[in-house]
């Protein structure tokens, strides 16, 4: 008698909605578990190379390509200006083993040169230089730093 009266059997199109419900919310969850994951990765690629990029600039406000020859802690302007590919390439080679890297000089709003700059997304860091405009003109400025994996 049970089996015989179809009022209260469910058809098995109902099912489907609640299946497709089920599943558009399980790849919602896993897509913003990915994106969550990827963030995380990012930031603790920040976190752990934040400190080489300070110490990139540190070497880098001394390196004698950079600075004037009397005073090593003042970078010259003049110096940045006539940089060439061969300078650069002897930089990376002192400074970058395990890195590609570039940097900014700058004092707002006088002066600023990027030497080597990339679209690679990477790790930056600032330190406060003084910097030789011209003969008669030092003025505080930023190098800033910027590394990313080779």
């Amino acid at each position: 008698m049970f089996t015989k009266d179809e009022r209260g059997v469910v058809e098995p199109n109902s099912d489907l909605v609640a299946m497709a419900l089920a599943v558009i919310g399980f790849v919602i969850f896993i897509s913003v578990m990915a994106h969550t994951y990827q963030i995380y990765q990012e930031k603790t690629f920040i976190a752990q190379h934040y400190d080489d990029a300070v110490s990139m600039a540190g070497l880098l406000r001394n390196d004698p390509l950079l600075t004037v020859s009397r005073r090593s802690e003042l970078i010259d302007a003049s110096r940045i200006e006539s940089m060439d590919a061969e300078d650069i390439n002897e930089l990376k080679s002192k400074y970058a083993a395990g890195y590609n890297f570039s940097f900014k000089i700058e004092v707002p709003p006088t002066y600023s040169k990027v030497v080597g700059a990339s679209e690679e997304m990477g790790v930056s860091a600032s330190i406060p230089v003084t910097i030789r405009l011209n003969e008669v003109e030092e003025m505080p400025g930023t190098l800033t730093v910027k590394i990313w994996e080779k």
